[in-house]
Parts: C-alpha cells; structure tokens; sequence
C-alpha cells in the first residue's frame, strides 16, 4: 500500500475510534462508572494497530510466470501534473516533528521551572518551585512531585487523598498512556478531532482517578474537593505530567464526586469487559478489511497486451530523465477486472506510483480458472519506466528493435518519453 494510501486509511480508523469514544464515553460513565469510560480510549491505539496490520491471507489462485512483453508509451502520455503526494508528506512530516518539538519544550520549561528536587523517598519528590504540583511525571523513573508548602497548605487528609490520587496514576501506568496520546497527535497533527479526543481523554482519566480514590475513602469527599480547590496550577503544566488539578473543567471533577462511588472490583471488572469489546470490535474490523493474497500457483495465460492501456510518464520525471520500477500485485476477479491492487516495491518511492495505478485500474485479464471455471487470481506486474537513450552524433537515435524502437523514433517528431511494461506472473 503506498504512503499517501496508509496515512488516509490510518486517519480514517484513527477519528472513526475517538468520534466512538467521544459518543459512548458519557453514557458509559454513568452505566458503569467513570472506570469504563476511560477505558473505552484504548480503541484509538487497537484502531491504528488495525489500520497498519494487513488483513488476514486468503487463498487465492495465481498464475504462473510466463515471458516478457513490452509495449510502448502511447503519445501525449507524459503528465503534466506535480507530483502533489511529495508536498503533502513533507508538509505532515513537518508538522509531526513540529509539534513533537513543542511538547519536548513544554515539558523541559516545566521540569526546569520546579527547581531543584528533594528526594523524600523513592518516588516521592519535593521540587524547590510550586510550578503546577503536585503532579506524577517520569517514563522510566516514574515519581511523584509535590510543592514546597505541601505541608501547610493541605490538612493531613487532604495530602493523603492527594498521594494517593497520584499513585492511582503510577499503579494504572497513566504516564505511559499520556505519551502513546501525545504521540498519536503529533502524528495526527492535521486531525481536529484528536484533538478533542485528546482532552476529552485527559478528563476522563482524572475522573476515573478520582472515583478510584472515593471507592477507597468514601467517606472523605469534603476533604477531597478542598484538595482540588487549593491547587495553584497557573501556566506552568505539561501533557506528559499526570497533574492533581489538571487543566480540566474544575467543576465537573466536582460534580462527579457526588456520584455514588462503585466498588474496586466491579470498577476493576467494568473497565476489564469494556477493554475487552473494544478489542473484540477492533479484531472485527481487521478480519472485513480487504485480505491480502495468499498464491496458489495454476495454469494460464492472462495477457493480452493488445488491450492494455500504457501508463502515463510523469512530466517531471520525463524532464529529469528518471528510470523506475513500480511491482504491483493484483487481484484479478472470474471476470478478468482488477478488484484489489497493491503496490509491494516502488523505486524511487512515490515517484511513478500513481500513474501506474490510474493505468491498472483500466486494465483486462483472462481469468485463471480451476476445473473449467473461472475462478479469483492474483498476478504480479513489475511496470519499467525507461527514459529514451541519448542520440549519437548523427542525430539517429540507436535502433533497438520492436515497439520501443518506434516510441523513440515518435519522439523524435514531438511525442513524450517512451518506457515499457513488463508483466511476469508468479
């Protein structure tokens, strides 16, 4: 599948999951508790992992190599339209690194901004600065940080609802999922809706912290919101930190400590079976995906060359005098007509991908056939795009024999680049 092909069908699955999310999440918050709901996020990564696995082999008939024929370049076939697949990979290459840039400096300015570290234990820290703490933050040396008044500020209550907000974090591995979030959207930069998705996520993940933590203290929500309510958060924050009052709306964190609180285990069950039908759906939607092709080699002869309409040269590799080779793989149906077709090698990458691909499609087969019918098939077509050699001093240009020869001599009155396609069968 060529580049442009993967990254429009990974931005389809990718905003089908989050839209999903975003529809099911409320209703699965008050059907099974905010547990479920943030769970339900972990269809966004299963969706990407489906678009990129190809879909499971079938067995297919294929046909089986034969020789070479070469047909040439029709006239007026050279493109004259820019190669507009190189901008756009570049313009999404830049914005991935772009906003991969800005969260690297957001997090540095915010690990900066807190000073110098104490270690009060091994996972626990107090920074010199009160820059959005607490918070959990650190891959591989997760820690908790806290403010240098976390003594004062909070009653004895409030900072062990605090701590044990932040270690519901580490526990479920929150900064992990945070990353693989944050990695997504710098891959999905052009997508708005990762980016809704994105904040939608973050709630979800505090308000499924926060009931964790009232399903342990039940009796302790008073002291809990007065945790939240004394947070000096103010401009320092980052997306890879896991904050105590975070840049989420304040108020719904409140309302939902209202809510009543669901036991552990059933909270632990709900988020279980709910990762559990966001897996199953995904493995789904792999299994319907177009399949790839699994050969199984018959006799027959499916070329007519006669009936096959040459690829166009694209002008700016004509003008460059480019060679290349585009392998496709088709899959041929009874009828002769290519139903699915893939691209397994391309050189130079992108540069003829297209104008093979608008000429496969137009393409004819005989069909292979089993036991006198006609069945599926697949057959490989390695297309060979050759500039015309250079004229000699006598201004001839070297005779080469057979249907090349007369391309070249057609561009010498005018016509475009000649080239030939080689068909093999496999």
């Amino acid at each position: 599948m060529s580049p442009d092909a993967m990254m429009l069908r990974t931005t389809l699955y990718t905003s089908a999951a989050v839209l999903a999310c975003l529809l099911l999440r409320g209703r699965l918050r008050l059907w099974l508790g905010p547990s479920a709901a943030y769970a339900i996020w972990a269809s966004v990564p299963l969706a990407l992992l489906v678009a990129l696995v190809p879909g499971p082999p079938i067995g297919m008939a294929t046909l089986p190599a034969s020789g070479l024929g070469t047909l040439p370049f029709a006239p007026g076939s050279v493109g004259g339209r820019s190669d507009w697949r190189e901008v756009l990979g570049l313009a999404w290459l830049a914005g991935a690194l772009l906003m991969a840039l800005l969260v690297w400096r957001s997090q540095r300015r915010f690990v900066r901004g807190l000073g110098p570290l104490l270690a009060l234990d091994k996972r626990l820290w107090m920074a010199t600065h009160d820059g959005g703490l607490p918070a959990s933050l650190g891959l591989l040396r997760p820690r908790i940080v806290l403010p240098p008044d976390f003594s004062s500020r909070y009653s004895a209550d409030e900072r062990a609802l605090i701590l044990a907000h932040e270690q519901q974090h580490l526990h479920r591995g929150d900064l992990w999922a945070n990353a693989l979030a944050i990695a997504l959207l710098c891959l999905g930069w052009f997508n708005p809706l990762l980016y809704l998705g994105w904040r939608a996520f973050g709630l979800d993940q505090e308000l499924a912290c926060d009931a964790a933590v009232m399903a342990l203290h039940p009796g302790k929500r008073r002291s809990y919101a007065a945790a939240m309510l004394k947070c000096q958060l103010g401009n320092a924050w980052t997306p890879l930190a896991c904050h105590w009052a975070a840049a989420h709306p304040l108020t719904q964190r409140l309302s939902a400590l209202r809510m009543p609180a669901i036991a552990t285990q059933h909270a632990y069950r709900n988020s279980r079976a709910v990762m559990l039908l966001a897996a199953i759906a995904s493995l789904a939607c792999w299994v319907i995906q177009p399949a790839h092709l699994q050969a199984t080699p018959v006799v027959g002869s499916p070329v007519d060359f006669s009936t096959m309409q040459p690829p166009r040269y694209p002008a700016a590799a004509a003008a460059a005098g480019l060679a290349g080779l585009v392998e496709l793989q088709i899959q041929v149906s009874p009828s002769g007509v290519p139903e699915h077709i893939v691209i397994l090698r391309s050189q130079p990458a992108g540069v003829f991908d297209q104008s093979v691909l608008e000429a496969a499609r137009s393409w004819r087969f005989k069909p292979a056939s089993v036991d006198g019918r006609a069945v599926t098939s697949a057959v490989r077509v390695p297309v060979r795009f050759e500039p015309d050699p250079a004229e000699d001093a006598s201004g001839i240009a070297p005779a080469t024999g057979g249907p090349q020869h007369i391309a070249q001599l057609e561009r010498r009155a005018g016509c475009p680049a000649s080239g030939c396609i080689a068909q093999e069968m496999q």
